[in-house]
This record gives C-alpha cells, sequence and structure tokens, in this order.
C-alpha cells in the first residue's frame, strides 16, 4: 500500500513518470472515444495531481486534452465550427481549473484516500463551474447542465478515476516503479 509520503509518485526511473503521462494521455483517447464529449478530465486531473510531480501532472492532462481534441475532430467528426473551437479550448481551461484545484488539495495533510476524494471534489466544482461560466457567452443546449447530465458527468468521471487509481495502485504495486525510501519527486 501507498504511503502519504509517496505521493507525488517519486518513480524509481524518470521514465516511469513519463509512461504514467502517456498512459494518462492513452486512456484520454480511449475515453473520448468511448464517451465523445463527456471524457473524464476531472479523473484525470485528480489523478494526476495526487499521483504525479506537478510538471508531469501539467504535461498529463496537456497532453490527454490534446488526444481528446484531436480524436474528436479528425475521427468523430465534431463540427469545425467557431462554437466548436470555443467550446474545445473552454473545455482545456476547464481541464486545468480542475487540476489547479486538484494540486490545492495536496496542501493539506490528510491521508491518501481523503486527499484522492477532496481533489476529485474540488476538480469536479471547478471543473463545471468553468463550464457553465462560459455558458454566458458561448451557445449551449437547455439541458446541457440538467440534473440527468450532471449525474452522468459525475458518474463517468467517479468510475475513471477508480480505475485511474486501480492503474497506478497495480503499476506501483511492485516496488520496482516506485523509489523505495522517500525522496524527492521529480519535479
Amino acid at each position: 500500500m501507498l504511503e502519504r509520503n509517496q505521493l507525488p509518485l517519486r518513480p524509481a526511473a524518470p521514465g516511469f513518470a513519463v509512461a504514467w503521462v502517456t498512459v494518462i494521455a492513452g486512456v484520454s483517447v480511449a475515453l473520448s472515444l468511448l464517451f465523445a464529449c463527456v471524457t473524464p478530465f476531472v479523473a484525470l486531473a485528480a489523478v494526476s495531481a495526487v499521483v504525479l510531480p506537478r510538471k508531469m501532472a501539467i504535461m498529463a492532462v496537456l497532453l490527454a486534452w490534446l488526444a481528446n481534441q484531436t480524436v474528436g475532430y479528425l475521427i468523430l467528426g465534431y463540427p469545425q465550427t467557431f462554437d466548436s473551437f470555443a467550446w474545445g479550448l473552454t473545455i482545456g481551461i476547464a481541464a486545468f481549473a480542475s487540476l489547479v484545484a486538484s494540486l490545492g488539495v495536496l496542501r493539506l495533510k490528510a491521508g491518501p484516500a481523503a486527499t484522492m476524494a477532496g481533489a476529485f471534489i474540488a476538480g469536479f466544482v471547478a471543473y463545471e463551474a468553468v463550464l457553465l461560466a462560459a455558458t454566458v457567452v458561448l451557445p449551449s443546449g437547455d439541458d446541457a447542465f440538467s440534473a440527468a447530465v450532471g449525474a452522468e458527468v459525475l458518474l463517468i468521471n467517479s468510475l475513471a478515476v477508480i480505475g485511474l487509481i486501480c492503474l497506478h495502485a497495480g503499476a506501483a504495486a511492485g516496488r520496482a516503479l516506485v523509489a523505495a525510501q522517500p525522496g524527492p519527486a521529480l519535479p
């Protein structure tokens, strides 16, 4: 079991952090194909914030968003209109707001489970707040922020965060991937 002092991840080799960022981007592609407009950026941002060094978490969220946009426009056929591009950019901003909120929770002195839960909740609130604020200037459907849609987004992100935590726990279980002695995290 990982201890709080092992988070963010202290890789035994810098290559593991890079591999984890690649996994996050790959998961983003898969989830983009599966859920299209409901890619769980909150889950991706929260887990990245908790298990990766800050710079790697930023890279993970950036690559996840770029992968999502690439899949959307090149494979799923998102419309190439100003509104669509603006919403794509807004989703990117919301994903980074989620990451910032999740990183803010790391300052609290709590165990790994409470830290992860707090990062997820703070990230979800920040993500949804940015999207809701964007509806002031960008067109959206009448039911885009209905209780049903909000519940679906929360459910997808909740399942994704559980899956990502399990994936991370499995990868870290061998201890070959995580430094045995707590040391400085990668920048």
